[in-house]
């Protein structure tokens, strides 16, 4: 091409060849204006919607929108999207080709675009024809990425509720196994209170004569049952404590499970669009108008190249 500039006289030739270089540009601008028209390519219309996440909790090292974004882009949100707009008979997919199925998703996934931002948040856009299809489509995905998180933080809080339960179940057996234990001591030994009675039972005692054969009968009762008394009690108090402690967390697991949480906020709410997308006309008769410009101007050259040499040739 260097070789074709700097022998040939550019201007000259494309006064020269400004007929034809005039009827190419306007053809092309003609045809692009024709190709591009709603009949030939159908406007696209885009829906947005932006989102943060909320009440999610990862289950690894992932971020929440992280999370986010894998339950959004799951078969079971795509697959239900489908079905719920028929999108095979909406992108006119016959529903015994072959490979249908697969052939709907790749439609649906080139229409489709979920992303995370740098802020943290998950946009979603989707592209059609129709623009309140578009806009009805992005929000059902929200309810359906709502329900699919739901459902998985449930189970996640379900298998929670089962380890409290058995946790909370085998504390209060243990707590009512050590209550019969203190109990048969204080119905059997008059036990119940320690550190009282050794002490009213020693006064008792050494006062008078009178009343020393009833508390020598507590002290013996004291000196005999009166470890067993203070290590189940001890232990009656520990496992008191503990089952407290159980009871909330189950309580806590319960209330988990039969909340209704929502688990995405909405910055950004999807509207129809009032605008197409695509295609932008102009810039398509632009390119189309330039390119047909400049393949005709180099074709041009080449055969004005042609030409001078089989001249000097001859």
């Amino acid at each position: 091409m260097e070789n074709i500039f700097s022998n040939l006289n550019l201007f000259k030739i494309i006064i020269k060849w400004r007929i034809h270089l005039v009827v190419i540009t306007l053809i092309a601008v003609v045809l692009s204006v024709i190709f591009s028209a709603p009949w030939f390519i159908k406007p696209q219309y885009k829906s947005t919607a932006i989102l943060y996440p909320s009440n999610l909790i990862p289950y690894s090292s992932e971020t929440s929108t992280e999370l986010m974004l894998q339950i959004f882009n799951s078969d079971d949100i795509v697959d239900s999207l489908i079905r719920m707009y028929d999108l095979g008979t909406h992108y006119e997919i016959e529903k015994d080709a072959k490979n249908y199925k697969s052939k709907v998703v790749k439609v649906f996934q080139s229409k489709v675009d979920i992303r995370k931002t740098e802020y943290e948040s998950v946009i979603i856009e989707i592209m059609d024809v129709d623009p309140v299809l578009a806009c009805n489509m992005v929000k059902s995905m929200v309810t359906l990425f709502n329900a699919k998180a739901r459902l998985l933080q449930r189970d996640k809080s379900e298998e929670v509720l089962k380890i409290a339960q058995i946790q909370f179940e085998q504390k209060k057996l243990e707590l009512d196994t050590l209550k019969t234990n203190l109990d048969k001591l204080r119905s059997e030994y008059g036990l119940l209170d320690y550190t009282v009675q050794v002490r009213e039972a020693s006064r008792a005692y050494y006062k008078t004569l009178s009343s020393a054969g009833s508390a020598k009968k507590t002290i013996e009762n004291l000196q005999g049952k009166g470890g067993d008394f203070i290590y189940l009690s001890s232990l009656y108090f520990a496992a008191t404590d503990a089952y407290n402690k159980l009871k909330q967390e189950y309580e806590f697991a319960l209330k988990d499970v039969k909340k209704d949480l929502t688990y995405s906020n909405y910055i950004t709410s999807p509207v129809p669009a009032d605008k197409k997308t695509y295609p932008v006309r102009w810039l398509i008769v632009l390119i189309s108008t330039v390119s047909a410009f400049s393949i005709a101007l180099i074709t041009i050259l080449l055969v004005e190249k042609n030409r001078n040499n089989s001249m000097i040739e001859s």
